[in-house]
């Protein structure tokens, strides 16, 4: 019986299969040596271990360097402490001073001017005799106001040497006037007239002769018409 004969060719097909498992042996060998040879290279220069697999926050970031600006969060507060990570700059240190603008004086108004005075009311006289008597008369000075404001009037009379007392005297229709006798002068003084009126200011005098006519005649300094 030939029984060696077949093994052969069932060797020579298996020998394939050995070397790669060999090699798979060897490159596992070869990359264990390199991973603790890396090891022990970042133990001695006392970097930080990394955990497998990486975690985010289990290791520190590489972007950070010692040399790479420092940001505003890790510049140490007022008192001397470092901000935590999560502290923010304040709104005092962030928010733009607005300048303030200079305050101006505003200009002073100017004062209003003093209103100007009231029209005078305009005052007009005229004089004649209404009754004639043996040794008196009765004369009448018919005062206007011929203005639209209304104003007091004031009737000043002088007579000659004929005429020399005084009997009576009255206006009509409105309140009797005042009398006031002054160097041979009869000054009347009546009450506010309004404008566009009138006062009849009459007044009863004794005489010696046929003279009623006055010397002159007034009307807030205004001469009155004589008739």
């Amino acid at each position: 019986m030939n029984t060696p004969e077949p093994s052969r060719p069932r060797l020579l097909a298996s020998a394939p299969w050995i070397v790669v498992l060999a090699g798979v042996l060897v490159m596992t060998v070869l990359f264990v040596i390199t991973t603790g040879y890396l090891s022990a290279d970042r133990r001695s220069s006392g970097a930080p271990e990394p955990v497998w697999p990486f975690e985010p926050g289990t290791t520190t970031s590489p972007l950070v360097s010692a040399a790479g600006p420092v940001s505003p969060s890790a510049s140490p507060s007022a008192d001397g402490r470092s901000p935590g990570p999560d502290s923010r700059p304040s709104r005092a240190a962030t928010t733009p001073t607005r300048p303030n603008p200079a305050r101006t004086t505003a200009p002073a108004r100017p004062t209003s001017a003093a209103p100007p005075p009231a029209p005078k009311a305009e005052l007009t006289g005229r004089y004649r005799v209404l009754a004639e008597y043996r040794d008196s008369f009765v004369g009448e000075v018919l005062v206007r106001n011929v203005s639209g404001t209304a104003g007091v009037w004031t009737v000043e009379l002088r007579f000659p040497d004929e005429i020399d007392d005084l009997r009576a005297f009255w206006v009509e229709g409105a309140p009797e006037p005042t009398l006031q006798r002054s160097d041979g002068r009869y000054i009347f003084k009546g009450s506010a007239l309004a404008g566009g009126g009138s006062a009849p200011l009459r007044f009863h005098f004794e005489r010696r002769g046929y003279r009623e006519t006055p010397s002159s005649c007034a009307v807030n300094g205004r001469a009155c018409e004589i008739r």
